[in-house]
């Protein structure tokens, strides 16, 4: 019978494991909490970004106006109500007064149409605005009205946050008086 050597870890070798894997989990999860918390708010600055350019769109498509606004109840706007967190609703506006007058039927060209609607920001996020509403034109650009004057350029700002947030993770949604939409990260204010 030959006794070969026994091979396999020893006591000291697990115990150096155990630490090296103990540092890399301890380095790793914060970055994954603020890779989700950066995800969930490019989702949300998203789901507005795509409600602006569907009011835009479908202003430009129907040839009418339309109107995006700050909504809680998802059928009507909050009137002088620039906090966005609650949700948000698209409409066709026929009679431009940035008001939902909804028919009953299915979106005759006579009537105003809903065109999507949002319940808002999931989490503790918040997201403020210079406007409570933007009103396009036939032309697919904003009624010049609808957004404030910053400097010589009209424009509306939306401000996305999560409650937590720190460093670059808060996002600024600028829409231009051409009608487009400018994302950036920005400072937490």
């Amino acid at each position: 019978m030959n006794m070969g050597k026994i091979t396999g870890f020893t006591l000291i070798e697990l115990l150096i494991t155990i630490v090296v894997v103990s540092i890399l989990i301890a380095t790793g999860v914060p970055s994954i909490r603020d890779f989700i918390k950066n995800n969930r708010l490019t989702a949300q600055a998203n789901d507005l970004i795509i409600a602006v350019q569907v009011a835009r769109n479908e202003g430009l498509k129907r040839g009418s106006g339309t109107t995006i606004c700050a909504s809680t109840d998802q059928a009507s706007c909050n009137v002088a109500d620039k906090n966005w967190r609650n949700g948000w609703i698209v409409f066709s506006d026929l009679n431009r007064d940035g008001a939902p007058d909804v028919g009953t039927s299915a979106c005759l060209p006579t009537e105003d149409c809903m065109l999507r609607t949002s319940t808002g920001l999931s989490g503790t996020s918040t997201m403020t605005a210079t406007v409570d509403r933007i009103r396009y034109l036939p032309t697919g650009m904003p009624e010049p009205s609808d957004l404030p004057l910053v400097g010589s350029v009209r424009r509306a700002g939306f401000t996305l946050k999560s409650s937590d947030c720190k460093g670059n993770q808060a996002r600024n949604i600028t829409v231009t008086q051409q009608g487009h939409t400018i994302v950036s990260s920005i400072a937490c204010p």
